[in-house]
């Protein structure tokens, strides 16, 4: 398999302004007249940037540490894998869909931006993808013949931080994704995704619109899986509670308000860029949900419910933690209860060893040769009374 791709500009279109080094030349496709992204009458800027061009397609090596994926679809709505030269030159003449996935490393974002300059893309994608992972945020920009979708997924390790995200540039015949963050961090997914999408009937179309829902559809049934997983989790906290609230500590409910506010978080992003999908298909031809409108509500629907069960259990991790501060307001008063009896009970011992501690020369207890015996005796039956008296009133319940 070809793991690498190059688009060359055509002299009549305004090419990067961050050049790549030259490279040795080899045409994939030799006819000019299927350019990948339509004819030159085809050609509509976005803030003075071209989205089209009349490119004629070559190699480049790939970055190192890069990977190129190509897949196609076959009429049955399977996919297969190809060469990146069959994705480009069937995309190119419209024979065929097919998927382009780049799996990347972080590296400098000049090295990127000038490797991803020679594949002729959109410049306002270019932009997207050169940019730090961590600048990255949920959208949808259409242009004539293509559509740029940056959405927001869960990376493998969940309990992480880091936000990654999923660019998708959409050709009537072609899907090209990119992730913004390294595999060392948003995690291996590709292994998981190559096997989801190779299975039967998972692509509701044989389109790369139909690649692009499916997509879609993996991150957010993910997102889904994880949201009950967390209410299940939620749901035990909150039997165990009801058990002995000294059996859940305050770690283990922020660890579930944390995790809570990154699944909310990210269906939102999620449910936003499916509304923003579904709006822009008429002023584009990159996506195209004719034949697809049932499965973009269903993803829609979900994305939706995934929001009002994180909005639930947001509410249900409010009321075991105001449970858990109860309890532990509770243990504080029990304690200044324990302290407040002991108190009183050693206030009259202290008066009467205040009394007999004093220095007169005439107190007729000293003299009496039972005087010490009866002074503790008189101290423990006070005290006594006192702590019963307390029992009684339910100081120690």
């Amino acid at each position: 398999e070809c793991s690498s791709i190059r688009i060359d500009v055509a002299p009549n279109v305004r090419a990067s302004p961050v050049a790549a080094p030259a490279q040795p030349q080899t045409p994939l496709v030799a006819d000019d007249e299927f350019p990948l992204l339509g004819g030159i009458e085809h050609i509509r800027s976005y803030s003075g940037i071209s989205d089209a061009s009349t490119a004629s397609v070559r190699t480049i090596p790939a970055l190192p540490g890069m990977q190129i994926r190509c897949h196609g679809i076959d009429a049955n709505g399977l996919m297969y894998d190809c060469s990146s030269k069959e994705a480009l030159r069937g995309a190119k003449r419209g024979k065929g869909h097919f998927w382009i996935d780049i799996d990347a490393d972080e590296r400098d974002a000049d090295e990127l931006r000038a490797w991803l300059g020679d594949l002729n893309l959109p410049l306002f994608f270019l932009s997207v993808i050169a940019e730090r992972s961590e600048t990255w945020a949920t959208q949808v920009v259409a242009f004539k013949k293509s559509a740029l979708t940056v959405v927001r997924f869960l990376p493998k390790k969940e309990s992480t931080d880091t936000e990654t995200h999923l660019a998708a540039l959409s050709l009537p015949n072609l899907l090209m994704t990119f992730t913004s963050a390294p595999r060392s961090e948003a995690g291996d997914l590709y292994a998981t995704l190559h096997d989801y999408m190779h299975g039967e009937e998972r692509l509701p179309s044989s389109t790369a619109s139909g690649v692009l829902l499916a997509l879609l559809r993996f991150h957010i049934d993910r997102t889904s899986r994880s949201m009950r997983k967390l209410r299940k989790h939620v749901l035990k906290v909150d039997e165990i509670m009801d058990r002995n609230v000294a059996h859940v500590s305050i770690d283990a409910i922020i660890d579930a308000k944390d995790q809570l506010l990154r699944l909310l978080a990210c269906a939102e992003e999620q449910n936003e860029c499916l509304v923003a999908l579904e709006r822009a298909e008429s002023d584009t031809e990159g996506v195209n949900f004719t034949n697809l409108t049932g499965s973009l509500g269903v993803l829609i629907a979900t994305t939706s419910a995934t929001e009002r069960m994180a909005l639930r259990l947001e509410k249900q991790i409010a009321d075991l933690r105001q449970r858990y501060e109860g309890h532990q307001q509770e243990k504080i008063n029990r304690r200044l209860a324990v302290l407040t009896v002991i108190s009183a009970v050693f206030l009259p011992l202290t008066l009467f060893s205040g009394i007999w501690g004093m220095n007169f020369s005439y107190m007729p207890e000293l003299n009496n040769p039972c005087g010490y015996f009866l002074a503790l005796f008189l101290m423990l039956f006070t005290a006594s009374s006192m702590i019963f008296y307390f029992w009684r009133s339910g100081w120690f319940d």
